[in-house]
């Protein structure tokens, strides 16, 4: 009787062996791969500003006065920032009057001396050679003081320092009263003209910002939002991982220079396939999915896309309908470790 009843127990031992796989089979949570949109949005703080700053520079040396902006302060096109004097614009504006004074003396003694000639030609007493010449020294004083007025006028527009254009003062490099030379900068005007907002995005963040995507700007000081669109982009050399964006207000929008806020904007894909997150895998820096079938569970190597609220797309390694194991996938995945398990000598 005992080895009857021990064929017994290991008939039974053996088909509940057998049919153990597919009792696990059946627990199996699976779902099918489906067309989904995935819509991913990203945020960062962001400050408006011009495209290039104006450097407003002393032309000549000398003496600033009457520098009273502070950084802030708008500027409206040709006021009056600073002006230079001291002694060497004294002695600069000195001299070119005195060039105007020779000019216009040169001009009169030529005047007389053309209409003498005119009036010995109409006696019969010149000829017309000598009338070209007196005419032709004429034309070179009348040259020559027009010459030496816009160099003094020029000048007295060099002593004074004008905004170009509106916008508002970032910086001031002169105190009133400072000696600079020329070419020294004295203030510097962010321009209200093409303005940006400027945002800096991270690491995944980043890579999911592209040229043309369409982002909301929300300013700080609680005014309307500003739609923008995003116009270039470019990494930051002395911060790795950081990515500067540029983005302008699509029409009809504005915006004032230095403000700050947050820009928000989206991604999104086309509609691609997409299965639930918790069916993705990481196994030795590759992404992974089970594929269920009647064979049981398979690995298949994907390539996943954007992610949100439970969601990501996946770009290539599956197709419509397949299903995959959407709970406990990493258990299933590992569950044959042991057989792949070398123990250390």
């Amino acid at each position: 009787m005992k080895p009857v009843r021990l064929l017994v127990i290991a008939a039974i031992l053996s088909s509940w062996c057998a049919a153990s796989p597919r009792v696990f089979a059946q627990d199996v949570v699976t779902m099918p791969a489906v067309q989904k949109r995935i819509v991913v949005k990203v945020s960062a703080p962001a400050h408006v500003q011009a495209v290039s700053n104006a450097v407003l520079a002393a032309p000549t040396a000398g003496i600033v006065s009457g520098l009273r902006i502070t950084p802030g302060e708008p500027v409206q096109p040709g006021q009056t920032l600073a002006r230079l004097t001291g002694p060497t614009v004294t002695y600069e504006k000195a001299r070119l009057a005195a060039d105007v004074k020779t000019a216009r003396l040169r001009v009169s003694a030529a005047t007389q001396a053309a209409e003498i000639e005119q009036q010995k030609f109409d006696d019969q007493l010149s000829t017309r050679d000598a009338i070209a010449r007196v005419r032709a020294d004429l034309d070179a004083a009348r040259q020559q003081l027009v010459t030496a007025q816009a160099a003094a006028q020029g000048y007295v527009g060099l002593a004074t320092i004008t905004a170009s254009e509106p916008g508002v003062v970032t910086a001031v490099s002169a105190a009133d009263g400072q000696y600079v030379s020329a070419g020294q900068a004295l203030v510097t005007v962010s321009s209200s003209r093409d303005l940006h907002v400027v945002a800096n995005f991270y690491g995944s963040d980043a890579a999911l910002v592209a040229v043309g995507m369409k982002a909301v700007f929300l300013p700080e000081s609680g005014e309307a939002p500003v739609y923008v669109v995003v116009k270039r982009t470019s990494w930051s050399v002395p911060t790795p991982g950081q990515l500067e964006v540029w983005l302008s207000p699509v029409q009809g929008g504005s915006l004032d220079s230095g403000a700050v806020g947050t820009v928000s904007l989206s991604a999104s894909d086309d509609r691609q396939l997409a299965v639930p997150s918790t069916a993705l895998v990481l196994d030795s820096g590759e992404w992974w999915v089970l594929v269920h079938d009647n064979t049981g569970n398979h690995r298949r190597h994907v390539a996943p896309g954007l992610a949100d609220a439970g969601w990501t797309s996946i770009r290539n390694g599956l197709s419509a309908g397949e299903l995959v194991v959407t709970q406990d996938a990493y258990l299933h995945f590992h569950q044959d470790f042991s057989s792949r398990y070398q123990q250390a000598d």
